[in-house]
């Protein structure tokens, strides 16, 4: 216990005695003599700066002027020994200098070996022992912009990783992108190299209806090869595409034969078309649901042996016609059929539906050349006395015409698979039947 107190008292006495106080001033001392001697002794220092980045602006030079960018470089930080004044630099890290090239000899685009100027940024006088590299490869050309758009066919759609549905179809031609330009921007040498831009859908997808997307990949193609460049940048890479899409299917084609005679019977003629069915399309399922196309109303009056007739496919607001076929034509099979011609008189002629107060006569005398068609064993079984004739009075417009061209139906009765082929006429007289009234009248005014 004696021992630790003589010990507490032989520390207080040192710190009062002032010795401590002596030491730390011995220190400091001998601390600034140091730095005096640095700086008179060996004022210049050398300080190893690694990293340090390169400036690569052309700001003001001739490159800047003509229009030239830095495209590509071998390196983007140096290495940098420099020496000076310790009490200027010898606090230095890479932030206090600055590293640029020299652009003095660029005047056209390529590649150069440039070296490298140092400079202090604090305005200090510096020297320049060592930079590593001491020259830097810059790639420069100039920086141009190009539109593709899809007017002219340089800015799609790539639906690849889409799929229609069975029965459906993707009209890749009415695809459409909004916007529907996007400019490019890069170095001459590499847009040059691009010939398309296409708006990519990367999900798969199988579709049956009409699909609107927000997109925004991009991949750039030099003919057929994607082109990648992290130097060329768009002005836009989000778009809205719309996929349209279609049912598809074959529909039918059929003609409907007309005739005036009641009791032919039409089945007994034989037809086909070509084509038989035309491929169509419809954004709406009711596709479905449609009958044959009917081409047109034929009447057998117009069908004779070897009848062929062409008609055209209309359009229809149900459904697109997408078969590149526009017209369809009806071959009549008549295959063991011929015609007869037979002469009528005026006899063989019967009105129908005549009005009351008229009396129609028929005045031409004889009807010949009618051309009878049917089975050739039938028609030799027909002779002339078997044909006759109808006029219709029905539509017949009541005026003061006493002499007109009526329309004749001719027809076999009893044989329900022969036809005229034709259009017949015949001048008929009509007059008007005096009524008992008016011969009353007439006697009155004799009286």
């Amino acid at each position: 216990m004696a021992e630790k107190t003589t010990e507490k008292t032989q520390k207080t006495k040192f710190f009062k005695s002032g010795n401590f106080y002596l030491m730390l001033f011995s220190v400091a001392l001998a601390f600034v003599i140091w730095i005096i001697m640095s700086l008179t002794v060996f004022p210049e220092t050398t300080v190893t700066l690694k990293d340090v980045p390169i400036d690569f602006s052309l700001d003001g030079s001739y490159a800047d002027v003509a229009g030239i960018s830095v495209m590509k470089t071998s390196v983007d930080t140096v290495n940098v020994v420099i020496s000076g004044e310790r009490y200027l630099i010898g606090d230095y890290t890479a932030d206090d200098i600055h590293v640029s090239v020299n652009v003095d000899a660029v005047r056209a685009t390529g590649s150069y070996d440039l070296s490298l100027v140092v400079t202090s940024v604090n305005g200090d006088t510096i020297e320049v022992d060592q930079i590593e590299p001491s020259t830097v490869k810059v790639d420069f050309d100039y920086m141009v912009t190009k539109t593709f758009s899809v007017e002219d066919g340089t800015l799609v759609a790539d639906v690849s990783n889409l799929t229609a549905a069975e029965g459906y179809i993707i009209d890749e031609d009415e695809i459409t992108i909004s916007p529907s330009t996007i400019e490019l921007y890069g170095p001459q040498d590499y847009i040059d190299q691009i010939t398309s831009v296409a708006v990519k859908v990367d999900n798969a997808a199988i579709i049956q209806s009409t699909m609107t997307s927000n997109l925004n990949s991009v991949v750039f193609y030099s003919g057929n090869e994607a082109f990648e460049n992290e130097d060329v940048t768009a002005d836009n890479e989000s778009f809205e595409v719309t996929v349209p899409v279609y049912m598809f299917r074959d529909l039918d084609l059929s003609v409907t034969l007309t005739s005036t005679v009641g009791s032919f019977d039409l089945s007994s003629i034989a037809y086909s078309i070509s084509p038989s069915s035309i491929l169509v399309r419809s954004q709406t399922t009711n596709l479905n649901n449609l009958d044959p196309i009917n081409l047109d109303y034929i009447s057998v009056s117009d069908i004779t042996v070897g009848s062929v007739v062409t008609v055209s496919i209309d359009k229809n607001a149900n459904y697109e016609n997408i078969s590149g076929v526009e017209t369809a034509t009806i071959t009549f099979e008549l295959d063991g059929y011929a015609e007869k011609a037979v002469t009528l008189s005026n006899s063989q002629i019967y009105i129908v539906n005549s009005p009351d107060d008229k009396t129609v006569t028929v005045e031409t005398a004889q009807i010949q050349n009618v051309i009878l068609v049917g089975p050739e064993d039938v028609l030799e079984q027909i002779s002339s006395s078997d044909v006759i004739a109808e006029i219709d009075m029905l539509d017949y417009a009541n005026t003061s015409v006493s002499y007109t061209i009526m329309d004749l139906t001719i027809y076999v009765p009893g044989y329900d698979n022969v036809w005229c082929y034709g259009k017949y006429r015949v001048y008929v007289s009509i007059e008007s039947v005096e009524t008992v009234d008016e011969a009353e009248a007439e006697i009155e005014e004799t009286e």
